[in-house]
């Protein structure tokens, strides 16, 4: 039954499955040609794919949309779904800054503050203000998603 369910998996979202095996195979190849290309490279290679797979996905999808569907960008999306979102992004990015910097520390601020730059760029391109809450909303999903593992480890031991 796992096997069909995966098969599933693969047949629906073949865009995803293509581009992480993509990074990943583009991965592997920098890592025999450059010797310092390591195993964190390869894992952010894949993850980097790996969201190309998903807009690519996400755009097919949308491409397919009925004309009277809502867009995307009106359709509410509840706080705690928002919160659990940019708490795997925290997990999953600050596991590659923390593994890439060798410092737990550096690399909870390297993502807090590259988010809110990001958060600032993308603003000002788009021309919309940036809430406060919203920021410290999403400062605090990214450390929770970062100190998540930190926290289980803990607890258990």
């Amino acid at each position: 039954m796992d096997e069909l369910i995966g098969l599933l998996f693969a047949i629906l979202f073949w865009r995803i499955l293509l581009a992480a095996l993509c990074g990943f195979t583009v991965g592997m190849l920098a890592m025999q040609l450059f010797p310092g290309f390591g195993a964190g490279a390869v894992a952010t290679t894949t993850l980097l794919a790996l969201l190309g797979g998903v807009l690519w996905q996400a755009s097919a999808i949308a491409a397919t949309a009925p004309p009277d569907a809502p867009k995307a960008e009106q359709q509410a999306i509840s706080r705690p779904i928002a919160f659990l979102g940019i708490a795997l992004v925290g997990l999953l990015v600050g596991g590659v800054y923390d593994y890439l910097l060798s410092s737990g520390l550096i690399a909870l601020v390297v993502l807090v503050v590259s988010a809110i730059v990001l958060v600032s760029v993308g603003a000002a391109i788009t021309r919309t203000p940036v809430y406060l809450k919203d920021l410290l909303f999403m400062v605090v999903a990214l450390i929770t998603g970062f100190a998540a593992p930190w926290a289980i480890v803990t607890l258990l031991s």
